[in-house]
């Protein structure tokens, strides 16, 4: 099977890791992690090559953009004329410009599994707070109460975070 990570962040060098020694996995937007992983150019990719593509949590942007860990990818609309039909598209949320781009039928959304909503978030938090940790701030405000602002806050309640707010 051939796997390609488009855009992603570190929680996706995990999966990179597990799949590479039984998989060809390729990866765009990261550091090379080992030898047995391609490294593409975000230009010279053909996706009509994989047959599993992972999108950044955050999906595609309205201007065709993606996260990764080396930051911003900027995509050219035609990348996505000669996807295969067996192809599956994997990503966190089907933003309008995924459902543009790519049939519905080949979108699976983390995201809509509440139990993976749920482990993305707490993980996100956990993140979050070893960030926050690391700055030593002593201060907080929180933009945003949503599942993920409602958990960071109520999680920094309970620590020793006493200057807490949101909004």
């Amino acid at each position: 099977m051939n796997i390609l990570f488009l855009g992603g962040d570190k929680r996706y060098k995990y999966m990179m890791d597990d799949l590479c020694d039984s998989e060809n996995v390729t990866q765009v937007g990261f550091n090379i992690l080992r030898d047995n992983i391609k490294n593409e150019d975000l230009n010279n990719l053909n996706l009509s090559e994989y047959d599993v593509v992972l999108l950044p949590i955050s999906g595609i942007s309205d201007n065709m953009e993606i996260k990764s860990e080396i930051g911003t990818l900027k995509l050219e609309k035609n990348i996505f004329d000669n996807i295969n039909k067996e192809t599956l598209f994997f990503t966190g949320l089907k933003t309008k410009k995924i459902l543009e781009l790519i049939p519905n039928e080949q979108i699976i959304s983390f995201l809509d599994d509440k139990e993976v909503e749920s482990t993305n978030n707490s993980l996100t938090v956990d993140g979050t707070i070893d960030d926050i940790r690391d700055r030593k701030n002593d201060a907080i405000c929180i933009l945003g109460y949503g599942n993920l602002g409602k958990e960071l806050y109520l999680r920094l309640k309970r620590s020793r975070y006493k200057s807490i707010c949101y909004f």
